[in-house]
């Protein structure tokens, strides 16, 4: 047996998913052509729903799960995807879809799987799980005994083969990195920025004032 389902998920042999992508891009297009033959009738806001409906629940069910593999292998996902954005925006086949997806607040599949990875580890880390995920992840001091700066920092297993390296235990420890990076650095521009404007209105009150002392005097 090449593969096998189990929950809703096409598990072939190798872990390679081609199976289950082929499955739900079959499903996908033909929704996708259900969007496209009412497009012309509906505005903006009801093809965005629909798409909601018919499409978004194939890309993230278990996304983490199946999107862990080659790009070459979900480039028949992502096609499919950038094609329902262009029936939701109303442009032509081929206009670039960036500014589409920023506009209606789109996740593409890549960034399906790692907010879902971020939910999975940030729900580990305060204890949302089963107990049986309790020892799923690695710190540093469970590496070595001497403190160090990372002791309490979550640590990438060593990598082997392509098939780890698309695991939670390994690039799910660069995704959440990354996004205590970029919290890190939206906290910091917002501090900064809060300051600037408490030290202008600072500038402004004091500026007030003696303008009404100088107004007062004469």
């Amino acid at each position: 047996m090449e593969s096998t389902r189990f929950l809703g998920i096409e598990v072939d042999q190798h872990l390679t998913w081609k199976q289950h992508i082929n499955y739900i891009s079959s499903k996908i297009a033909k929704n996708i052509g259900i969007l496209a033959r009412t497009a012309f009738l509906l505005p903006a806001f009801i093809r965005l729903n629909l798409y909601y409906s018919l499409v978004y629940p194939y890309l993230t069910y278990c996304n983490m799960i199946w999107a862990s593999t080659y790009e070459s292998r979900l480039s028949k996902l992502v096609v499919l995807q950038k094609r329902a954005v262009r029936i939701i925006a109303g442009i032509r086949r081929g206009e670039h879809t960036g500014p589409h997806y920023y506009k209606y607040r789109l996740l593409n599949i890549n960034q399906i799987r790692c907010l879902q990875i971020g939910e999975f580890i940030y729900r580990l880390k305060n204890g949302l799980l089963p107990q049986v995920f309790s020892n799923y992840l690695q710190f540093g001091s469970d590496i070595h005994t001497h403190f160090t700066r990372n002791a309490k920092a979550y640590r990438s297993v060593r990598i082997h083969s392509n098939i780890r390296r698309f695991t939670i235990k390994s690039f799910g420890i660069s995704v959440w990195f990354g996004t205590l990076f970029l919290l890190k650095f939206a906290m910091h521009a917002v501090s900064t920025y809060l300051k600037k404007g408490i030290a202008r209105s600072c500038l402004v009150i004091r500026a007030h004032q003696n303008f009404s002392d100088l107004h007062s005097k004469l």
